[in-house]
């Protein structure tokens, strides 16, 4: 439902793709789409259609794919934070072994839309996805820590409230959700970033207490300190690998699955 993204799919201009449709409904004598100021939507006709050649099309697409030689173009979508901590240390030796896939990777703090995006799979956080459309794997759970550097922890004595260091909260509010249910009163400063990653960066620099996922953590930076163990979080909460349903098995799709499921595993 998306001219422009139709077309970057396809590498072809906006205006192309439109005037495609419109040759297709001139030659069906039908309207597939309902035009508006801000975006489409499909006629009765639209969605009779998209839901009978649908199936077709994935057949073929899977074809294809099983007999191609081509190099495997895949679009892995991940949040900007686990892209600069988990991910990123690890994509180099995971593209060495697989020269033959081209990774195309999107960092977004939105939630993908597999219909219109174009991503093959996606690493969301939080609770099980409730869509009906896709499929799922429990990666693991988020398995909060508290982390901050010898030298900003040497400043306070040994027995000190977590509460009563200064904190670094994230746009996910793990600090806040805490003082909310009382597990620890605030009584510092707390500094407000957007992004896990930043609340980590800081934390490095000696700024402060981050509370984030423990995969993120570079066990190279012996300079950090878990001054807690897992903060208990709610259930089915963690990260998830989602992906369409009946999305094509491509050798590079597996290969990438297999990889995050691993790496996941290991750590």
């Amino acid at each position: 439902l998306n001219f422009r993204h139709a077309a970057d799919a396809l590498s072809l201009t906006q205006g192309a793709v439109a005037q495609q449709i419109r040759s297709l409904e001139a030659d069906l004598g039908v309207q597939l789409f309902h035009r508006h100021a801000r975006g489409l939507s499909l006629t009765p006709q639209g969605q009779t259609l998209a839901l009978g050649i649908s199936p077709a099309l994935q057949k073929i697409d899977a074809a294809l794919s099983a007999v191609t030689t081509v190099t495997n173009t895949l679009s892995l979508s991940v949040t900007p934070s686990f892209a600069a901590k988990w991910l990123g240390p690890r994509l180099p030796t995971f593209l060495s072994k697989h020269p033959e896939l081209d990774l195309q990777i999107t960092a977004d703090q939105g939630v993908s839309n597999f219909s219109s995006d174009g991503i093959d799979l996606s690493v969301r956080q939080g609770m099980v996805p409730k869509q009906t459309d896709v499929e799922w794997y429990f990666l693991g759970s988020h398995n909060l820590v508290a982390v901050a550097t010898k030298e900003l922890l040497e400043q306070f004595a040994p027995e000190t409230p977590l509460g009563d260091y200064p904190l670094i909260e994230d746009g996910h509010r793990p600090w806040e959700k805490l003082i909310e249910r009382g597990s620890i009163a605030n009584n510092a400063r707390m500094l407000r970033v957007n992004q896990t990653a930043l609340a980590l960066d800081a934390a490095e620099r000696g700024q402060g207490v981050a509370l984030v996922p423990a995969c993120y953590l570079d066990p190279s930076h012996d300079t950090m300190v878990v001054l807690d163990h897992v903060i208990p979080e709610p259930d089915g909460s963690g990260f998830y690998l989602v992906w369409p349903k009946n999305r094509p098995r491509t050798a590079g799709f597996t290969a990438v699955q297999s990889w995050l499921i691993d790496g996941f595993k290991a750590r």
